[in-house]
């Protein structure tokens, strides 16, 4: 009897185990090992954030978020957004950007990344220049300038 329920309690296991595997995996049967996790920060005005990194078992892309972090230097008009990305070569990232996002992505081998970023300030995406140094990349834009905005002046004749 003890043998039996033994051998009940290894088949429960077993069944636990492919169960958990298959909701973290997405019925892939691939049990390699994941890297998650997440940073709070406080932004500008005090406010608590978020940010949750790595590999997200539930995407089906198998793209790995990498960690992002925005600096805006108001006084030299430049906002610098950093992305941890090891593994890959500055020849595989591709960045495209608009005046408020950037979307990132580099792929080498089996890492796989992607971001996409909405920015804190407003930039001129066409002044963006980029630096990838020992895993992290570093992405430099020109802010717009908020001076009269969408405003013209108009003369009275």
């Amino acid at each position: 009897m003890l043998g039996e329920m033994d051998k009940y309690f290894e088949d429960f296991e077993k069944d636990l185990e492919e169960a958990v595997k298959s909701s973290i995996f997405g019925g892939r049967g691939d049990s390699r090992p994941f890297v998650a996790g997440f940073s709070f920060n406080l932004s500008p005005e005090g406010k608590p954030t978020v940010q949750i990194f790595g590999d997200n078992p539930s995407r089906r892309d198998g793209n790995r978020s990498p960690i992002t972090e925005q600096v805006v230097d108001d006084k030299n008009s430049i906002l610098r957004l950093l992305l941890e990305m090891p593994g890959v070569e500055k020849q595989d990232i591709k960045i495209e950007a608009t005046d408020e996002t950037a979307v990132i992505t580099a792929e080498k081998d089996t890492k796989k990344y992607r971001a996409q970023v909405n920015l804190n300030a407003e930039v001129d995406p066409d002044s963006g220049k980029a630096e990838y140094k020992n895993g992290i990349l570093e992405i430099s834009f020109s802010l717009k300038d908020k001076a009269n905005k969408g405003f013209r002046r108009v003369n009275v004749v």
